[in-house]
């Protein structure tokens, strides 16, 4: 029993290390979002934010991984008295709900930012082509008009009629 209350134990700090991780992912992705909402965006801090939320999701597949394994463990002996651990329990499936609710909000202001992001690179897109234009134009014509006096032909304009 002293073994199932350690893993028990174990479970309960999983939950609330990985509810931890979940609201600091939030946070993460909230400023995501105002990043994106900027006129200007600052793509390194962006960026930062991408490395620090990679971080963030390594380490709640960590304690996925973890918990999965506890849980294999005394999961039958739980099933079979049940009000034993009941209040542990409880609290664990109140970290659940939690859990999921704040990931529910991460996945929809994720999508959010996605959406913003993807309009910004097509801005950006649409700025390199106008850019490639110009450019092609400018070389081009800068080509015909070097390419416009001949050897043959004279610099002299004959004024006589």
């Amino acid at each position: 029993m002293e073994n199932i209350n350690t893993y028990i134990s174990v479970l309960h700090g999983s939950l609330r290390k990985k509810l931890e991780l979940i609201k600091k992912l939030l946070e993460l992705t909230k400023e995501q979002n105002k990043i994106l909402n900027e006129k200007t965006i600052d793509i390194d801090s962006f960026e930062r934010i991408v490395s620090e939320k990679e971080v963030k999701i390594n380490e709640v597949l960590g304690i996925d991984r973890g918990f999965q394994t506890v849980f294999n463990k005394v999961s039958g002996i739980i099933k079979e008295s049940p009000q034993q651990y009941r209040q542990q329990i409880l609290e664990m499936q109140n970290f659940i709900r939690t859990i999921t609710d704040i990931g529910v909000e991460i996945e929809n202001l994720e999508q959010k930012n996605k959406e913003k992001f993807n309009k910004y690179l097509a801005s950006k897109r649409s700025d390199i082509k106008d850019f490639k234009v110009s450019n092609k134009t400018a070389v081009s014509y800068y080509k015909n008009m070097s390419n416009q006096h001949r050897e043959w032909q004279s610099y002299f304009v004959d004024s006589k009629k």
